[in-house]
């Protein structure tokens, strides 16, 4: 990747399709395991709902580091809520300078339009999770699922996998598999932990 492309419009994809799965999640499915080992339903619904305070910190000179990987929800309106916090974080990359700038993102420092990339492949996977904990259709937008895919396989190259880190290591897609479940398997995680 010598120029890097504009993943904005990605992650706003990425956004509105977790929105939606997140607003189709019941009170009674909060306590149900996900694929995401250390999260139940109501984990990862705080953890997802973190993660717009972080992408509007990488944009505006902030540490996302420093923020909370977790954060209390409002159970009956956390999908709306969470869609205007994202619309937010995304609106906060607005200015098209950003891009060409150094930012603080959770992994180091990086090129500014590196960072809404690195959150592609986060909402993409964190997307999943849910779905598949709660019986909704865990396949993103294909086209959306191969870049989130792509921009993994780039970060993750050369990058330390397993127990304590934040990806696990790869394991087997199931026979089949959409390209988001693809991209789930690619980054550790398994329907068989939901």
């Amino acid at each position: 990747m010598d120029q890097l492309p504009d993943f904005r419009p990605d992650l706003d994809a990425a956004q509105s399709w977790v929105t939606d799965l997140i607003s189709a999640v019941s009170p009674a499915q909060l306590d149900a395991p996900t694929p995401c080992a250390e999260y139940d339903v109501r984990g990862l619904l705080q953890h997802i709902s973190a993660l717009p305070a972080k992408i509007a910190a990488v944009a505006t000179g902030g540490n996302p580091r420093e923020l909370p990987s977790q954060v209390a929800i409002d159970e009956d309106g956390v999908g709306q809520r969470y869609g205007e916090e994202a619309g937010a974080a995304l609106g906060a990359w607005a200015d098209d300078a950003l891009l060409s700038t150094t930012v603080t993102a959770p992994w180091g420092p990086a090129p500014g339009a590196a960072a809404p990339g690195g959150f592609v492949m986060e909402t993409v996977t964190h997307g999943w999770d849910p779905a598949v904990a709660t019986g909704q259709d865990p396949e993103a937008d294909p086209a959306l699922a191969a870049k989130a895919r792509a921009i993994g396989e780039h970060a993750l190259a050369e990058a330390p996998r397993g127990p304590g880190m934040p990806f696990g290591v790869s394991v087997e897609a199931p026979v089949g598999a959409g390209p988001t479940t693809q991209l789930a398997a690619f980054l550790g995680r398994s329907r068989d932990r939901a």
